[in-house]
């Protein structure tokens, strides 16, 4: 009779071809025992009569084995003992999952042999037999208000904490069904191909939960912190800090600039660096586009070369000091921005027939024009920092007085020299 129960319990846990095989067999050659068990008085009218009517039922209740799980003690009347102690029991079928408790995270209820405490070991309404909505169940000792506050990751919201995590035990950190990279990747498949990129943001890299709350947040995109603060955990605010400020660090927009995930460009920039700073300061793209002649950095689209892009102690955030004003009284670190290319002896020197192509014979004009106790030309009063339509960078005008009347300037490069007509002397020619 107990062998018949065995099949029967079998038939439930392991629907295959041999074991259903078994069990026509068992019923053809002991027809008596197909309707008589030992255990049919457990559902008796009487008794547990509404054993076993929900939609998921445990295999030995609807096999009605009560006596798998519940041993009879002799000579008692409905007195009953477990066959073995907690998790014990539930192993002694569900051998396999034995090996949850040697993972590496077993989820607390596991570990402490409580397999009751999330599932119902007769029947339920819940799929595993479980005693409710798998999240609700979480809940009973997980705090709601962490995973409901803000915004909320889309699997939580839909009560499918088992996305992430598995809820018995797991290799990974927090019982998650992968680590923690590759199951983001695995739902966010538009990020997949970011570990193929040339520069990868370090949390990126570790691990998204860095920036973002997998759970839920109050802040846009699950992010863990407002930008700029949440880039400030990593990057020493005081170098972001400056007098005159970019717009985009001032407003704390890092991702205006930077890509948060990775980037195939240096400095996890979006594209290419020139193109980047263009995309704001479009009105200077037009200007440069138009012009012939274009400043070395500008041509190689290498605006941080003159340019700190998140600020500065100088004008127009130079990386080096260059004057605001049209005339300064020369010393060489006034011009510190153009002198880290630049050879400064240009300026130092009267005579010369090798540091510059403006001079008159040996005259140095750069040392003419510069070199004033009081109206010493900057390097603007003649240059274009950008670009220009003339050669060697000469501006076509320059704003001049409190009226910012445009100053003309029109230079004519001859072959051993050159002639500038311009509105603040009577036009000069130069030969070498």
């Amino acid at each position: 009779m107990r062998g018949l129960h065995v099949i029967c319990y079998l038939f439930y846990q392991d629907k295959n071809m041999i074991v259903r095989l078994l069990l026509t067999l068992s019923l053809i050659l002991l027809p008596s025992l197909a309707y008589s068990t030992p255990d049919a008085g457990c559902m008796a009218s009487d008794c547990h009569d509404d054993m076993g009517k929900k939609e998921f039922v445990h295999g030995p209740v609807g096999a009605g084995i009560c006596t798998i799980c519940h041993n009879p003690v002799e000579g008692k009347d409905h007195e009953f003992k477990f066959m073995a102690e907690k998790e014990k029991l539930c192993f002694a079928c569900h051998d396999e999952s034995r090996n949850l408790i040697i993972a590496e995270n077993v989820h607390t209820p596991v570990a402490e042999g409580k397999c009751t405490q999330c599932h119902d070991p007769h029947e339920s309404d819940y799929k595993y037999t479980l005693l409710g909505q798998a999240s609700e169940l979480c809940y009973q000792c997980h705090d709601r208000a962490k995973f409901t506050t803000g915004e909320v990751h889309g699997p939580v919201a839909g009560g499918d904490c088992n996305v992430c995590h598995n809820p018995h035990s797991s290799e990974n950190s927090h019982q998650l069904e992968l680590p923690v990279q590759n199951l983001c990747v695995s739902c966010h498949m538009e990020k997949s191909d970011l570990f193929e990129m040339r520069h990868i943001h370090p949390p990126v890299k570790e691990a998204c939960v860095n920036c973002h709350d997998p759970h839920a947040a109050p802040k846009k995109k699950m992010l863990v912190n407002d930008t700029p603060e949440l880039c400030y955990g990593c990057h020493d605010r005081n170098n972001y800090e400056h007098t005159v400020g970019h717009e985009p660090v001032a407003n704390g927009s890092c991702d205006e600039c930077h890509d948060p995930h990775a980037s195939d460009n240096p400095k996890m920039f979006p594209v290419a660096a020139g193109s980047l700073c263009f995309s704001c300061h479009d009105d200077l793209q037009s200007y440069v586009d138009t012009c012939a002649y274009k400043h070395g950095p500008v041509q190689q689209g290498d605006c941080n070369a003159c340019h700190n892009p998140h600020g500065s102690e100088n004008y127009r955030i130079l990386r080096k000091f260059f004057p605001e004003d049209f005339y300064m009284p020369f010393k060489a670190e006034h011009y510190a921005a153009c002198f880290e290319c630049h050879n400064q002896n240009v300026v130092f020197e009267p005579k010369t027939k090798t540091l510059t192509d403006f001079r008159d014979g040996d005259r140095n004009l750069h040392y003419l024009h510069v070199n004033k106790d009081v109206k010493g030309r900057s390097c603007k009063a003649c240059h274009q920092a950008h670009a220009t339509s003339q050669p060697k960078h000469i501006r076509l005008s320059v704003p001049y007085g409190s009226m910012n009347w445009e100053l003309p300037v029109t230079f004519t490069k001859y072959d051993d020299g050159g002639k500038c007509t311009v509105g603040c002397h009577a036009p000069k020619e130069y030969h070498r």
